[in-house]
Order: C-alpha cells, then sequence, then structure tokens
C-alpha cells in the first residue's frame, strides 16, 4: 500500500506592512492610555495624602485633649494634696445679730476702718487658736461677715454714727480688700433672719469637710436649732458669747470666748421705774403760729408733780411761784420755715 503523502498547508502571507499612520494612531491610543494611568494615579495619590493630613490633625487633636486631660489630673491631685496639707478655720459672724455689731471705731472710719477691723479680728482669731492648736499660725482663716447694709445703715444712722449707707460699704470693701479669704456679704432686704439663714446654710455645707479644723461662730442662739447643732463637730466648735447664753447651749460640749475689742457690748437691761421719783420728760406738742396760723411743733420738758408743788412751796404758792416755774421751763419751737426758737420763760432766741 503506498503511502500518502501529507500535504502542509503554507504559510499565511505576512500581514502587509502598516503603514506610518497606523503606526501612529497605535501609538497615540497607547500614550492616551498612559495618560489615563498616570491620572488615575495621581488622584488616588492626592485622595490618600488629603486623609493622612485629616488623619494627622485627628491625632494631633486627641493628644491634645489627652495632655489637657493629663494637666487637668496632676493638678486636681495638687490641689486635693494641698488641701489636705492646709486646713482651715471657719468663722462665721451674723452682723445683724443682737449683741454682735462691730465697734464704733471700726464702722465709722470707711475703708480704714474696715481694714483696722480685719487686722484685729485676724490677730484675735490667732491668739485664741494658738492654745488650741500647734499649727495655729499656719492655718487658714475663713471668715464669712453676713448682714443687711442697708438696714444697719439706717440704725447707725438714727445712733448718730455714720451719715449714709456709703460710709458703711465703703467700711465693709476695705474688711474684704484687707485679707484674701475675709468677706463682708449683704443679703440685703429679704426674708427675715437672712443673715441667720446664711449662717445655718454654711454650717451645713462645712460640717462634714475633712479639712475643716475649727468652727467659730458669732450668731444669735435662735439660729442653732438642735437639729443643726447634732451635725456639728462640738468638740471643733466654738461659740463667741455677747448676750448670756440659754442653759440649753452651755449644757453641750462646745467651747465660748468673747472678742471684746470687737463687738459693742450689748446695752445694760432696762431696770423699771422707782415710784415718787419721776425723772423729766419731753413732751411733744403743738401750737399755733399768733402771726400765720400755722401749726408749730414744740418740745417741752415736763415736771412730775412733786417737782411742782415743791417749787411752788419754795415760792410762797402764789403768783411768783408759778412765774418760776415757767421762766424754768425750754421749750424749742421747729417752725414751718424752718425757723428754731428757743423760749426758756425769760429770753426767746430765734435762730434761721
Amino acid at each position: 500500500m503506498a503511502e500518502q503523502a501529507v500535504v502542509v498547508a503554507p504559510p499565511p502571507p505576512p500581514p502587509p506592512p502598516l503603514s506610518y499612520r497606523e503606526r501612529l494612531a497605535q501609538f497615540r491610543i497607547l500614550e492616551e492610555r498612559r495618560h489615563e494611568l498616570i491620572e488615575e494615579l495621581l488622584d488616588k495619590l492626592e485622595k490618600t495624602e488629603a486623609k493622612l493630613i485629616q488623619t494627622e490633625l485627628d491625632l494631633q487633636s486627641e493628644q491634645n485633649v489627652r495632655r489637657t486631660l493629663q494637666a487637668e489630673v496632676v493638678e486636681a491631685n495638687e490641689r486635693n494634696n494641698a488641701l489636705a496639707r492646709r486646713p482651715f478655720v471657719l468663722v462665721l459672724i451674723d452682723a445683724d445679730a443682737e449683741g454682735f455689731l462691730f465697734q464704733d471705731k471700726y464702722i465709722t472710719r470707711r475703708m480704714q476702718g474696715g481694714e483696722a477691723l480685719a487686722d484685729e479680728l485676724l490677730i484675735r482669731l490667732r491668739e485664741y487658736l494658738r492654745p488650741l492648736y500647734e499649727d495655729a499660725d499656719t492655718l487658714d482663716i475663713v471668715v464669712r461677715v453676713y448682714a443687711n447694709l442697708e438696714g444697719m445703715a439706717n440704725y447707725l444712722v438714727r445712733e448718730g454714727k455714720v451719715r449714709n449707707l456709703g460710709q458703711l460699704r465703703a467700711c465693709s470693701t476695705g474688711f474684704c480688700g484687707r485679707i484674701s479669704s475675709f468677706d463682708w456679704v449683704d443679703v440685703g432686704i429679704g426674708k427675715e433672719g437672712g443673715s441667720g439663714r446664711k449662717v445655718r446654710e454654711n454650717l451645713s455645707f462645712y460640717a462634714s469637710n475633712t479639712h475643716l479644723r475649727h468652727i467659730i461662730l458669732a450668731c444669735s442662739p435662735a439660729d442653732l436649732p438642735s437639729a443643726l447643732l447634732s451635725t456639728l463637730p462640738l468638740s471643733k466648735t466654738t461659740l463667741i458669747e455677747s448676750l448670756p447664753l440659754p442653759s440649753a447651749i452651755t449644757g453641750l460640749p462646745l467651747k465660748t470666748t468673747k472678742f471684746l475689742t470687737l463687738f459693742t457690748p450689748p446695752p445694760p437691761p432696762k431696770s423699771p421705774k422707782t415710784r415718787g421719783r419721776n425723772t423729766p420728760q419731753l413732751q411733744l406738742s403743738q401750737q399755733e403760729d399768733p402771726d400765720g396760723g400755722a401749726t408749730w411743733l414744740v418740745i417741752r420738758p415736763e415736771r412730775s408733780k412733786s417737782q411742782g408743788a415743791a417749787l411752788r412751796r419754795r415760792g410762797g404758792g402764789g403768783r411768783d411761784a408759778g412765774s418760776e416755774d415757767e421762766d424754768s421751763s425750754l421749750s424749742i419751737s421747729i417752725g414751718p420755715d424752718n425757723t428754731v426758737s428757743v423760749d426758756n420763760g425769760r429770753r426767746r432766741r430765734i435762730m434761721h
């Protein structure tokens, strides 16, 4: 059997060579793709760089917040440690309470009087605390004086000690500015017992403070109810005594003291009048002005019947005795045009 011959197909003819324009078109397509790739890479790079910058900013912000928190924690620890090393004494004064009005030499000298009051109070407090505590000279002393300045000023004006509210405010300003831990607080005109209420609120707030070494109170015993006293460390409490304290207070295990150089002593109790010995009194009456018919206010001393009878006996009981009685009297008249007439029965003086 004869072998069959394998016919091999001839290879395809090579493609015709590209023209220069076709080759240029191919290069242009490749160049455009290369530019697209570069643009894509650049876009991703810019987005990545923006995210990196934002991440750095966030990281820096977090670092700042963390450092601030760390600084606050360190400061709080230092402050707590400082408080632990600096115990304090609390002094509360109700200047509206009876017996706790500061002496005239302080409240009448404006700002200088307030500064002198602060100095004197600090000296007396240190003197009192030294026998109680070895570190008395290093203790912080916090003083709060509460008063209705307007009401106090009105009283002092009536007593002739100050001319107006400004003088008293100047005194309180000098007191506050002299020592940083001393404050004079104006409670204003509000509820009755405003100063006493402030004292009670401060006691309730500070009583449980672990850094409180001692409490010194100048207030009315009425502002210290038993419910409040039961919450105080009585062994570390001192009452400044002005008026005699009730037995309910003196029977408690607390200390008392007196600051005689600071507060005006209370007036002595009024003694009952003794019969048969009437003291001269001032009589307020009205009379008509004979010239114009206007009303005048007359202040005239008044004698008792026994004094008048004695004068009449010495004068013989006649008309002359009555004249002598009238002559020894004194009347002061204030007219509607602010003229003042002083008449002792024998001579009359008119002042304008």
